[in-house]
């Protein structure tokens, strides 16, 4: 019988796969323990999941320095410039939709964080940018820039829709309050299809995130 064989980069793609889709069956099926906040276990798990192992796989399987997980300087000049440029007509899109439909707005943010300046700023800052950094460096870094790198805007739409799918396995359907992750995802995908780096796509998701809990707060 004769041996199958395959280049290397080929089986980089196919242990890349088995690696991103482990991962996020792990991340779903994962039990729920009751002894701790669903937002806390869920950014625990993230962490270990979402930024340790890609880090891990990376250095000790492909065996390629942080900079192959979209950790360096864009690869285009004023690259930079890609974060303003997408994350703003996204947030316009999530206006649009806000002003549009029938939205319940009160339930999209704690009710702490919508009475408190303070709060709000510390929610943004440290628990918005966190979790925005994890979902990047797993969707933006290891699916889109490791495993599908060289298939361009397609990867991005392949990195969002499988956070979408996440998404939605995790919570059990997709809702209104699920709306900015999800452009988020599609926002950031294309600015790392840009630049190739990570730093960019996360501070696009951070910049849409947070303008866009802004504008929730705003509208009425």
């Amino acid at each position: 019988m004769k041996e199958i064989s395959f280049s290397p980069d080929r089986k980089r793609f196919l242990q890349t796969a088995a690696f991103v889709f482990g991962t996020l069956l792990l991340y779903g099926f994962f039990p729920q323990e009751s002894r701790l906040n669903p937002t806390v276990q869920s950014v625990l798990l993230g962490v270990i999941l979402f930024l340790a192992l890609p880090f891990l796989y990376g250095r000790f399987i492909l065996r390629q320095p942080l900079s192959s997980l979209g950790f360096r300087a864009p690869s285009r000049p004023y690259g930079a410039l890609a974060v303003p440029l997408v994350a703003i007509p996204t947030v316009a899109l999530w206006f649009v939709l806000l002003s549009t439909f029938h939205v319940e707005r009160a339930s999209m943010l704690p009710s702490a964080v919508r009475a408190s300046f303070m709060f709000f700023v510390l929610y943004e800052v440290v628990l918005v940018g966190a979790i925005a950094f994890l979902y990047d460096v797993f969707f933006r870094g290891l699916v889109q820039i490791v495993w599908l790198r060289g298939y361009g805007i397609w990867a991005a739409l392949a990195q969002a829709g499988l956070f979408v799918a996440l998404l939605g396995f995790s919570a059990g359907g997709i809702g209104w309050t699920d709306a900015p992750l999800v452009l988020a995802s599609v926002a950031s995908g294309l600015v790392a299809a840009y630049t190739g780096t990570v730093p960019t796509a996360w501070m696009t998701s951070w910049l849409v995130l947070f303008l866009s809990d802004i504008i929730t707060l705003v509208v009425r």
